[in-house]
């Protein structure tokens, strides 16, 4: 079986083609993007808190004394913090807290609380997990400690959480010299979320690619011929004479010959 190969003047003659149906698609696959960040997806709060933290390798004198070592030591350093709070002790104390500090059924519109073997109800680490995001600040010893959350005072309470109990985790298990919050959190009084526009611009893209993907497989499984020069290409015959279709105009179409 012969294959059939498109050029990209084809190509873009079938978008061309098809553009009414391209930028109806696009334009109702953005609506429906906007409607989900808009209508269905719940509001987001942020609050964050930065902590600084030092090795204690360092003597007071050098303390103002920064260099490449420093430097370089910081990155290190701030992974491993890094790495030390994402852990699941940490977690499971920030479960006890809010446990201690909510309503167990305020606890249980966002969150799924489960029974451990002792009893004791707590809340899974990765529900906690995915509301919280570490990450240092320009190759530093500093970390910024970001929580989104359904609830803004849950999302500043976390953040406090995590500041009672970072200096001691770190401290016990590297012997920094010193854990300190940079600013109390605040509970935000605004949404951070969802981000609408970027919802919307993703509809919008993924009705485009669906739009030309139709075109071009529409396109490509149509056996019609639509010019004497294509019948001539396909079936390798010479054509004598074309007959107008003088009423394609009233039809809508864009060709002025009928289709073979």
């Amino acid at each position: 079986m012969e294959e059939k190969e498109i050029s990209i003047q084809e190509i873009l003659g079938i978008l061309l083609a098809h553009i009414r149906m391209i930028i109806i698609i696009t334009l109702l696959a953005g609506i429906a993007g906007y409607s989900y960040a808009k209508f269905v997806l719940p509001l987001q709060y942020t609050s964050s808190i930065k902590i600084y933290v030092t090795n204690g390798s360092r003597s007071d004198e050098d303390q103002n004394q920064i260099n490449a070592q420093d430097l370089n030591t910081a990155r290190s350093l701030a992974a491993t913090y890094i790495v030390i709070l994402d852990d699941t002790i940490v977690y499971e104390k920030i479960s006890d807290r809010l446990i201690e500090d909510y309503d167990i059924e305020d606890l249980k519109n966002y969150f799924t609380i489960s029974i451990n073997d002792e009893g004791k109800e707590y809340i899974p680490t990765g529900q906690i997990k995915r509301l919280i995001s570490i990450s240092a600040i320009n190759n530093t010893e500093v970390l910024q400690v970001t929580v989104t959350s359904q609830v803004p005072k849950f999302s500043a309470d976390i953040c406090t959480y995590i500041s009672d109990i970072a200096p001691e985790i770190i401290m016990r298990t590297t012997k920094a010299g010193s854990v300190e919050t940079v600013s109390p959190p605040k509970v935000p009084t605004g949404p951070s979320g969802p981000n609408i526009p970027r919802y919307l611009l993703l509809g919008m893209i993924a009705g485009f690619a669906l739009a030309v993907g139709i075109s071009i497989v529409s396109s490509f499984f149509d056996n019609t011929v639509k010019s004497g020069e294509e019948l001539k290409d396909r079936f390798g015959v010479p054509v004598l004479a074309e007959i107008p279709d003088i009423f394609m105009d009233t039809k809508g179409g864009s060709n002025k010959y009928g289709k073979y």
